[in-house]
C-alpha cells in the first residue's frame, strides 16, 4: 500500500487504524507512507502507528517535493505483487481492498478502481455540485468500464506492479497517468463501485473552483505527457462521441435545473482558467491544501437526508 501525506493530522490516524485493522491486510502487507514536508503532527502520528506495527514503514521528506516524488518512491520501493494507493484524506469502506486486489489478478487487468462517495451535506449549492459531479463520475466509469474503455483511476485504485516504473516530476493527475500508461500498454482498467472510499469535497465555491482548475490542468497535462487522452468527458468526446452523448443526456436526466446550470458554467470557467494555466506554463508542482477537503470525520453528522442521496448515487452504478 501506498499513502502520500501532506499535512494531514486530521484524518492520518483514522485511515491507519481502517487500513491496519479494517481490511484484512495479510500479515506480509507492508504499507508505506510518506511524509512530505509535513509542518504538522502527520509524522509524528504515522511514526506512533508504526511502532506499534511491523508493516508499517514511514519515508519523510523534510521539504515537500510534490506527489509524484512521493508516487515515485512507493513505485520503486514497493516489494508486493501489486500496490494500492489510497488518498490520505480519505476512508475506505471495510472489504475494499481484498475486492480490488482479487480483480486486478483478471487476466488483461492493470488497474482496478474504487468508487470515491462524498460525504458533504446536500444543502448548499457546492455540496450539490459536488455529489453531482461525483455521480457522474461513478456512472461514466461504470459504463466505459463494461465497454472496455476506462481509463482513469481514483482516490483508491489497485495497479500492478512493473506496468509504470514511474511518472514525469511535474504530473499533476498521478492516477490519470498511470491509468493512461497502463491503457496504452494494452491493459484494461477495471470499476468496482462497492469499493467505496469516503471523500470530503470543498464546502466552498473558492476551493471548489481551485480543486478543479488544478485538475482540468492536469487532464490537459496528460495529452501533453503521454499523447493520450484521459477520462474526462470533454476529451472523451472525439474518441468515443456516442458514448459521451449518452453520458451527458443520463446528467441532464438526473440534476435539477439550477444545480447543472451551476456546475456547467463552473466548469467552462475552470477550463478557461486552465487552459490559460496551461499557455503560460503554470506549474503545480505544488498546490495548496484545501482545508474543508482534509478529514471526512463531517461524515458522522449526516442527516438523513444525506444519507439518501448517498445511496441513491451510489444505487445508479451499483
Amino acid at each position: 500500500m501506498g499513502i502520500c501525506a501532506y499535512n494531514e493530522e486530521k484524518n492520518i490516524g483514522r485511515l491507519l487504524n481502517n487500513v491496519l485493522f479494517e481490511q484484512a491486510l495479510p500479515f506480509d502487507s507492508e504499507v508505506l507512507v510518506i511524509c512530505s514536508g509535513c509542518a504538522d503532527n502527520t509524522a509524528r502520528i504515522v511514526q506512533e502507528f508504526a511502532e506499534k506495527d511491523s508493516r508499517l514503514k514511514v519515508h519523510l521528506e523534510e521539504k515537500r517535493n510534490g506527489k509524484a516524488s512521493a508516487i515515485n518512491y512507493i513505485l520503486s520501493h514497493a516489494t508486493g505483487d501489486v500496490i494500492i494507493f489510497i488518498s490520505a484524506d480519505t476512508l475506505p469502506k471495510k472489504g475494499s481492498f481484498s475486492r480490488l486486489t482479487a480483480k486486478v489478478q483478471m487476466s488483461n487487468v492493470g488497474v482496478v478502481c474504487g468508487n470515491p462517495v462524498p460525504v458533504n451535506s446536500s444543502i448548499s449549492l457546492v455540496s450539490r455540485i459536488v455529489h453531482l459531479l461525483w455521480s457522474f463520475h461513478g456512472y461514466v466509469f461504470e459504463q466505459l468500464n463494461d465497454s472496455g474503455l476506462a481509463r482513469h483511476a481514483t482516490e483508491l485504485f489497485c495497479i500492478r506492479k512493473g506496468i509504470v516504473e514511474r511518472i514525469p516530476a511535474e504530473t499533476v493527475n498521478d492516477d490519470a497517468y498511470l491509468a493512461v500508461e497502463t491503457k496504452k500498454k494494452g491493459w484494461l482498467i477495471k470499476f468496482d463501485a462497492q469499493s467505496q472510499v469516503l471523500i470530503s469535497g470543498p464546502s466552498t465555491f473558492q476551493e471548489y473552483f481551485q480543486q478543479r482548475r488544478r485538475i482540468i490542468f492536469g487532464h490537459f497535462q496528460i495529452k501533453q505527457l503521454t499523447g493520450e487522452s484521459s477520462q474526462y468527458l470533454v476529451h472523451l468526446m472525439p474518441l468515443y462521441p456516442l458514448q459521451s452523448l449518452k453520458l451527458s443526456l443520463w446528467l441532464f436526466r438526473k440534476y435539477d435545473p439550477m444545480t447543472m446550470f451551476a456546475f456547467l458554467f463552473t466548469e467552462f470557467l475552470v477550463n478557461v482558467f486552465a487552459i490559460g494555466d496551461i499557455v503560460v506554463g503554470k506549474s503545480y508542482l505544488q498546490w495548496p491544501a484545501l482545508p474543508s477537503t482534509k478529514t471526512v470525520a463531517k461524515g458522522q453528522e449526516l442527516t438523513h437526508k444525506d444519507i439518501n442521496l448517498i445511496q441513491e448515487n451510489e444505487m445508479v452504478y451499483t
